[in-house]
This record gives C-alpha cells, structure tokens and sequence, in this order.
C-alpha cells in the first residue's frame, strides 16, 4: 500500500475521534440531533435529486460505500450495546424505540420495495449481488 492510501484508511474515525473531544462540537450535535425534523426530509430529497441532477448522481455513487459503513458501525454498535448490563439496554432501547416514527419507516420501506419491484429486470442479479438480503426483504426476480 502506499502512503497516501495508508494515511486515507481510518481518517473518518480519527477525524470523529477529535470532534468527539470538542466541547462546542458535541454542544452542535446535541442542538441538531434536538432539532431534526422529519417533515424536511422530503424537501430535502426533492431539492438533492432535482436542484442538480449530475450533482446527486454522482453523490449517490457514493452509496454503496455509505450503506457498508452505517452497515460496518451498526454492527459495532449492536456489538457495543451487547456488554452494557440487560436493565440497562432495556431503559437504553426502551427511550430510543419511543421516538421512531415506525408508520413513517413502514412507508419508507414500500416505497423502497416499490422501487426494488420496478428493477424486476435485473432483480436476480440483485439478489446474487446482495447474499440474500433482497430475498429477506420479498424481492422476487421477474414477479
């Protein structure tokens, strides 16, 4: 490997691991995390997808290497929350739970299904690609 890609592996995390030492950071995630509003989010999605097109395609790039990170960090969190004592992940997943919109999240995985269902033509190579996951999610190939 050389020392450019040497330096580029783990920047993410020590860049966060720095953040997380601020102060004034961890006080503006605290305001923004209090403040996100879901009702947004659909304005936002118009704004990325059709403000600038070439501009949103090329970030959706990106994607395949966003979902294997929060993938990757998912599983270290599971992996994390798994030592904490059970009463204590009880009262952890109980507060966390009560504040997801679940009827929004059911509607966000039709509308992903819907689309899934319109790659009916390269759904199987979907699913060779994926290791089971689109058959868990009831993607068939070619219904």
């Amino acid at each position: 490997m050389n020392e450019m890609t040497l330096e580029k592996r783990g920047a993410s995390e020590r860049l966060l691991r720095e953040l997380v030492k601020s102060p004034k950071f961890k006080a503006s995630m605290k305001l923004l995390s209090a403040n996100i509003d879901p009702e947004t989010a659909k304005g936002l999605a118009g704004a990325l997808l059709w403000e600038d097109v070439e501009f949103f395609m090329g970030t959706v790039s990106a994607m395949p290497a966003l979902v294997n990170f929060l993938v990757a960090l998912g599983r270290e969190v599971a992996v994390q929350l798994n030592t904490f004592p059970p009463p204590m992940l009880i009262a952890f997943m109980s507060q966390m739970v009560k504040g997801v919109d679940f009827a929004a999240m059911q509607e966000a995985v039709a509308e992903f299904k819907a689309v899934l269902d319109r790659l009916a033509p390269v759904a199987e190579e979907l699913k060779e690609a994926s290791s089971g996951v689109m058959e868990e999610l009831g993607v068939a190939g070619g219904e």
